[in-house]
């Protein structure tokens, strides 16, 4: 069994600070990412979040639900998919049932 590296968390300020740090003259984002021990995605998205808000955006990025997996999203979409197509059904049988 494999042992999950655990995540790091961090607080709003914290992101702004390196954020502030990428963009400074000479730095890429590639040797921010490395010194901080963060994946350039997670950079990225953090960037769009600021850009859209601001530090308060940031804090409830921070405070979303932990743990929200891509699994988790197809799951409920799959759901949200079978009950459009038990609705849909369910009124070709109400018409069915009309013209008996």
């Amino acid at each position: 069994m494999e042992k999950r590296e655990s995540r790091t968390r961090y607080t709003a300020e914290q992101k702004v600070e390196i954020l502030r740090e990428a963009e400074q003259p000479g730095v890429t984002v590639s040797e921010v990412c490395r010194r901080r021990g963060l994946s350039p995605s997670v950079l990225y998205r953090w960037r769009a979040v600021a850009e859209r808000g601001s530090a308060s955006a940031l804090q409830q990025d921070a405070r979303k639900r932990p743990g929200k997996s891509d699994a988790e999203a197809r799951q409920a979409a799959e759901i949200a998919r079978l009950r459009a197509v038990i609705a849909e059904i369910t009124a070709e049988n109400l018409e069915m049932k009309k013209k008996i």
